[in-house]
């Protein structure tokens, strides 16, 4: 059977992937070298965001002259900036059924996921424009989730239908720094085999069903639309300039003592230096340093257009430009409408990797402890970490007629309130609380006058 004809089979389930057949493994031997393709692409892109740029590598090397290299990584700033616009607040979760336990179960069986799951996963998903979320269960019987940036992990997949077939996951124990390994997850095993695809342990079962892994993906062109195509050049260019220019201030210490109609004997110039006097043997004699004249209104420019170049390519805003005091909350919104929409398309991107990690979850919570849940009914909610005029909302929340917003949809409008169902039973609470509170002291009344 050709290649062809067997992937055809395994993806109309004809047959199942059976890695212990030669035909099925050597399929995962050549989707793993179209992994080692793409990971070269992938581990440049990674360079950048680390600030190891080509800039910095090739900067040229001058003999017996300064040769500083000056990093200014453009690249991390923005990306930062973005997660921290989209996921500086706590994603939260809302039931179109207006389901209580569901949302109460998301919260409690992810508790113990790190705190910064979701803001890791949106910053690959920004450097590489594709990320892959892992799915399992712990030691401990927990539903956990592993973050696989496309350096490390491939998902082979239907382009039809985008079906996952397997799942291939390489890495390094923490211990051993040359043997690599490397796991396959298929839709009922785990295989686990050395970086010669040598089986080192038997298969492990998968209880999900098929393949246990999210495939984020932030745009179909992939890496041609990514922060790195856009301005890799600008970046290259910013740092060289900005390297050259240090270098050129740094190498003024090479200036020299021009004398003229004037012969000065080595011997005396320490004396010199140390008197502060120069002495001319002859009529006409004079001294001058020679230095560089260095443009520096045409270098400012020059490094001043590729700064806003690469802000105007991000869709970002200078937070370091002078701003005027008196700012409204809607005036800054404004300022930020631009980042704002090119944030609004990543956090869709990023709620279609925790629709799927719901549903997942929900699969786990019905295998292991019998609750069945839709993840169709949950809706993920978004609050974009951007300044907020809740004022101005209270006072139009205040001038419109009773009956026309729902008390729930004006807790979301406010930017403190980041679960309205948690806020809305702290003020359920707290009305009972009074309720009983004030009935109390009627009986207390009550039993002073009899």
């Amino acid at each position: 059977m050709n290649l062809s004809d067997l992937v055809k089979k395994l993806f109309r389930k004809e047959i199942g992937l059976d890695l212990k057949n030669p035909e099925h493994l050597n399929l995962v031997k050549k989707a793993y070298g179209s992994y080692y393709i793409f990971k070269n692409i992938y581990d440049k892109m990674y360079r950048y965001y680390k600030g190891d740029t080509d800039a910095i590598r090739k900067y040229l090397f001058v003999t017996e002259r300064s040769n500083l290299k000056i990093s200014a990584n453009y690249i991390k700033k923005f990306i930062k900036e973005e997660v921290a616009y989209t996921l500086g607040n706590d994603i939260t979760y809302e039931s179109r059924n207006n389901d209580s336990n569901i949302i109460k179960d998301i919260e409690y069986y992810t508790a113990h996921w790190d705190e910064l799951h979701d803001t890791d996963l949106m910053k690959y998903l920004l450097i590489f424009t594709q990320v892959y979320e892992l799915y399992y269960i712990d030691d401990n019987a927990d539903f956990c989730s592993k973050i696989i940036k496309p350096t490390d992990g491939y998902a082979y997949m239907d382009n039809a239908s985008g079906k996952v077939l397997f799942f291939i996951h390489s890495f390094k124990n923490d211990f051993e720094t040359t043997n690599s390994y490397i796991d396959v997850y298929t839709a009922d095993k785990i295989y686990h085999f050395d970086n010669k695809f040598n089986q080192i342990a038997l298969p492990t079962n998968n209880i999900f069903g098929e393949v246990p892994v999210t495939i984020g993906k932030l745009t179909e062109e992939g890496t041609d639309d990514s922060l790195y195509k856009d301005i890799k050049g600008l970046q290259d260019a910013f740092e060289t300039n900005l390297s050259d220019v240090g270098n050129e201030i740094s190498d003024f210490r090479n200036a020299y003592l021009l004398f003229k109609n004037a012969q000065v004997d080595e011997k005396d110039i320490p004396n010199m230096k140390k008197l502060g006097v120069i002495q001319f043997p002859q009529s006409g004699g004079d001294a001058a340093w020679l230095i560089k004249d260095i443009n520096d209104t045409f270098i400012q420019n020059t490094l001043d257009r590729y700064e806003d170049t690469m802000y105007q390519l991000a869709c970002h805003i200078n937070h370091n430009e002078k701003l005027q005091s008196n700012l409204s909350g809607v005036t800054l919104q404004s300022r930020l409408i631009v980042l704002g929409n090119k944030c609004n398309l990543e956090i869709k991107s990023h709620k279609n990797i925790v629709k799927n990690r719901l549903r997942f979850l929900f699969k786990y919570l019905d295998l292991k402890k019998n609750k069945f849940y839709d993840y169709k009914d949950i809706k993920a909610l978004y609050t974009p970490n951007i300044p907020s005029d809740d004022l101005a909302t209270a006072q139009m929340l205040s001038q419109v007629p009773e009956g026309t917003i729902s008390k729930d949809t004006a807790r979301s409008l406010f930017s403190f309130v980041n679960n309205k169902v948690a806020e809305a039973e702290k003020v359920k609470k707290e009305l009972e609380e009074e309720i009983d509170l004030g009935n109390g002291y009627d009986d207390i009344s009550r039993v002073g006058v009899e």
